[in-house]
């Protein structure tokens, strides 16, 4: 029997299938399934790209569960259309279908459970802790227009904030940042913004890129970059001091982690509030944790389904890149 699970980001989604051993057996990736970001019927295309990519050199493709741990997962209007969507590319599957927030797929990369407390700082940010006896609990996952503080958006807004203020003498020029962003952004000068952002067919993500720049400025010892790095961590240790219930470890998950400034600023942070606060870093990715969390439904994550999830993780990736 096979097993499903999908991760669908606010930049993009990724899938994987795999046996009841955990050993991964394919991988499909397409663009966001955000359907707050982008329109539904964009979601479904990318939806069956990723569900044709796992599932097409299957001779009966005898799925038992399938898992989407997925950004605005938990509300029922959504949940309903992603298994209207799934059931278009499976219309022979009679299995479980679970639709849940994109913190479950998070929490199970690095702890290969379904409990745990997870910190997520991508495209946008939230944070949550599941426990078995007692309610979960969230903090963040507003979506960026009033909420994902120290999300990718945050950053790549506030740097945007502070070049137009720039621009406008509001506040003192740096040529440095003002270079860098424009650079990354491939304009001239900073009255090209509002076209390249707004005319954009993806604003939020063009956006969300630009934590990239900001990242790049830090580890340049830019003194503006530093700092809107720094409000960042502390907009996300907010929402860790809400969630965090006596659990001993967090695992972080989301592209923001991926820069080892970034993660060295948070976890400074994280340790005087928290100084005996385990953190994890999952070696696999999230949507291996929904694979993870599709098993689940079925039977425990025994050590040897460990073994076999990370290394044919591992042969998958390298054969990706």
């Amino acid at each position: 029997m096979y097993y499903i699970g999908i991760d669908g980001g606010g930049t993009k989604t990724e899938a994987f299938l795999c046996d009841h051993d955990g050993r991964l057996i394919a991988k499909g990736v397409a663009g966001s399934t955000n359907i707050k970001s982008r329109s539904v019927e964009e979601v479904r295309k990318e939806i069956q790209q990723v569900m044709k990519a796992l599932t097409c050199n299957l001779v009966k493709p005898e799925i038992e569960a399938i898992y989407v741990s997925t950004a605005g997962g938990d509300r029922v209007e959504d949940q309903e259309r992603w298994k209207t969507w799934l059931l278009e590319s499976l219309p022979e599957f009679s299995g479980m279908i679970t639709v849940t927030n994109d913190a479950y797929g998070a929490i199970a990369s690095g702890t290969f459970s379904l409990e745990g407390t997870v910190l997520i700082a991508g495209t946008g940010s939230i944070a949550y802790s599941i426990s078995r006896n007692k309610p979960s609990i969230r903090a963040g996952g507003w979506g960026y227009l009033f909420g994902d503080g120290g999300s990718g958006y945050a950053i790549g807004r506030q740097a945007l904030n502070v070049l137009t203020e720039m621009h406008d003498n509001i506040r003192e020029k740096d040529e440095a940042f003002v270079r860098s962003m424009l650079s990354f952004l491939t304009l001239k000068n900073a009255s090209e913004i509002i076209t390249s952002i707004y005319e954009d067919g993806y604003p939020r993500l063009k956006i969300a890129s630009l934590a990239k720049c900001v990242i790049m400025l830090g580890e340049q010892h830019n003194p503006i970059a530093l700092r809107i790095l720094d409000d960042a961590c502390e907009a996300l240790l907010k929402l860790v001091k809400v969630v965090h219930d006596d659990t001993k470890s967090i695992v972080l998950c989301g592209g923001l982690f991926q820069s080892e400034l970034f993660r060295e600023t948070f976890e400074r942070k994280l340790e005087k509030s928290f100084a005996k606060l385990k953190v994890i870093y999952p070696e696999l990715s999230p949507a291996v944790g929904a694979c993870i969390c599709a098993l689940l439904t079925n039977s425990l994550i025994t050590e040897r389904m460990k073994k076999n999830l990370t290394s044919s993780y591992n042969k998958i990736e390298d054969s990706y890149t």
